[in-house]
């Protein structure tokens, strides 16, 4: 079974927190910021058609389409956002427009404007670039449409700048974070490596050195536990083997007789080799820790002493 050590699993932690964090923040970029970047973009790009609009409208009617021109050009030269701006007449002629010949006729049908409305915001792909194409009728689309294109290229340079700080972010909060996981790491398994080398010394029934407590945390408190269980097996080791000196010397000191002692039936007395015999007591005395006290038993002081024997038994009928 394929293992990883507690320092790779905070380095793969770390990668996957600062990784989902990164995209997180991408997407965020990528849709919410975006999303209001073009929201703020078509808010001023409607107020920009709408002041050009109503400004045109007693050009287009008195049919000075040169002034709508010249106006066209002061805008895109005020705004470097203004891709292109035409209007387009009720019947769909051109006007006035930014264009070296005509207005491309694929841009105009890409967005028809509802005359009843205000204003319209679509947005195009063109050949400079994907624009917010920006539609307002004049007079309610009675003498033509105002169309405006602001370019969304800007927007886009700025989302992919966010994104590359977000990535240049992340990376660097990665590096630190390996170099700061790296440190951290080794505070903690410097320790649990300690205490595993102790463990195995301990189970190949070796004393093992008492493990350094450096804190007082959960590891430091597992060091402390692992110190008193070796200083309570020592312990018990010591009292163990003095159990077993005080049990070998006890048993030293013990003498037993064992086996078939050839006595005479007649003295007593026991052979210790061929010709040679030694009293019983003194054998018993020599070959074990049995000390003897002599007396006379009342048979024995009977037949060895009969006149001592009956003033005894009268004095003790009397």
């Amino acid at each position: 079974m394929f293992f990883l050590s507690l320092r790779t699993k905070l380095l793969l932690g770390l990668l996957a927190a600062t990784l989902f964090f990164g995209l997180s923040m991408i997407v965020f970029a990528e849709t919410i910021i975006r999303g209001k970047l073009i929201h703020k973009l078509q808010e001023t790009g409607v107020t920009i058609a709408k002041k050009v609009a109503s400004d045109s409208v007693n050009s287009v009617i008195t049919e000075r389409y040169f002034e709508v021109a010249m106006m066209f050009r002061d805008l895109q030269a005020a705004d470097a956002g203004v891709v292109y701006a035409y209007v387009a007449g009720e019947d769909g002629r051109d006007l006035a427009h930014t264009f070296a010949g005509v207005v491309p006729p694929a841009l105009k049908q890409a967005h028809p404007v509802d005359p009843l409305r205000p204003s319209s915001v679509r947005e195009l792909a063109t050949d400079k670039g994907p624009v917010l194409d920006i539609g307002v009728p004049l007079l309610r689309g009675q003498i033509g449409v105002l169309h405006l294109g602001m370019s969304l290229t800007s927007i886009r340079k700025d989302v992919n700048g966010i994104v590359l700080l977000i990535v240049l972010f992340s990376a660097a909060s990665l590096a630190v974070g390996v170099v700061a996981a790296i440190g951290f790491s080794r505070v903690i398994t410097r320790p649990l490596l300690e205490l595993a080398g102790a463990a195995l010394t301990f189970g190949r029934g070796e004393e093992p050195k008492p493990v350094a407590v450096e804190s007082e945390d959960e590891v430091g408190e597992l060091a402390h536990v692992f110190n008193g269980m070796m200083e309570s097996r020592k312990r018990a080791s010591e009292e163990q083997a003095r159990l077993i000196e005080e049990l070998r010397r006890t048993l030293g000191e013990v003498k037993t007789l064992r086996g078939f002692l050839p006595i005479c039936s007649s003295c007593k007395k026991i052979r210790i080799d061929q010709d040679s015999w030694q009293q019983i007591e003194s054998y018993i005395r020599d070959h074990s820790d049995a000390e003897f006290s002599h007396g006379i038993c009342p048979e024995c002081s009977k037949a060895l002493y009969p006149e001592y024997w009956e003033k005894i038994k009268d004095k003790a009928g009397a």
